[in-house]
């Protein structure tokens, strides 16, 4: 089997989906600093010490990366679609519906930190991690792609019908990302292939 022909990687998936959790790893972080900071002193660097450091503070670290990661990994993401503007296609739109305040209901996923009440231990690092695979595995394979809170602040978010400009017979879905914040009927874009029915636009 060869590569996937869609712009959208297991990378720059894994990247987008954890930019949509940046404000739950605030969350997590604020509430880890506010239980633990007391407990944080330098001391001699020591397997002992390393080991303490990991119980203490290792779910912080791993909150970090993966804040890092999510910022770094969507803009290479973006950069390397800037890159394929050629490879997009033109159309016209037929009809539009926003899509935005879908991110509003993403939003409610944000009851995992309420779960966890309570001094932070290694159960709820366990709940933590089934219930993020889960979300990452549903999310990976959907639209949920693009419907991401953090994206959407800046970017428009809309499900579209069109017809390709060169067969103006066959009207066709799909669900797009745009720079643009509005998009009327009957304007042209060009749409680049992001992944299955997911597409970046740009005006024509």
């Amino acid at each position: 089997m060869g590569d996937s022909p869609h712009i959208l990687k297991r990378g720059s998936l894994f990247a987008m989906f954890c930019l949509s959790y940046l404000p739950l790893f605030l969350l997590l972080a604020i509430k880890i600093l506010f239980e633990k900071f007391n407990r944080f002193k330098f001391v001699e660097i020591s397997l002992d010490s390393i080991k303490l450091f990991i119980s203490e503070f290792g779910f912080l670290a791993l909150l970090t990366f993966l804040t890092v990661y999510a910022i770094v990994g969507t803009k290479l993401t973006f950069k390397n679609i800037s890159k394929k503007k050629r490879n997009a296609f033109p159309v016209k739109v037929t009809s539009i519906r926003p899509k935005n305040e879908e991110s509003l209901s993403y939003l409610a996923t944000y009851v995992i930190p309420l779960m966890i009440q309570g001094n932070i231990d290694t159960y709820n690092y366990i709940v933590f991690s089934i219930l993020f695979f889960i979300y990452y595995k549903l999310y990976s394979t959907s639209s949920l792609i693009l419907i991401n809170p953090i994206l959407n602040m800046k970017y428009g978010l809309f499900e579209l019908d069109y017809i390709h400009c060169s067969n103006n017979k066959v009207k066709r879905n799909a669900l797009i990302i745009s720079s643009q914040k509005w998009i009327e009927e009957e304007e042209e874009l060009k749409l680049l292939k992001l992944s299955h029915r997911l597409y970046y636009a740009y005006k024509n």
